[in-house]
């Protein structure tokens, strides 16, 4: 890991993914990473079945 990694916290019932473009819900046009310096988006999403 490099000096600027920062962990993400990820809660139970959730999982991790990355995106390469995210909609903003403000404005609903999409973004992409590569606009940001980055290679993907992380975002958490509710693992299906889990309670």
């Amino acid at each position: 890991m490099t000096k600027d990694s920062k962990k993400i916290n990820i809660p139970k019932g959730m999982k991790l993914i990355f995106r390469p473009y995210r909609t903003n819900p403000k404005t609903k046009k999409t973004e992409y990473a590569s606009q940001y310096g980055m290679r993907a988006f992380p975002m958490l999403v509710p693992i299906e079945g889990a309670k």
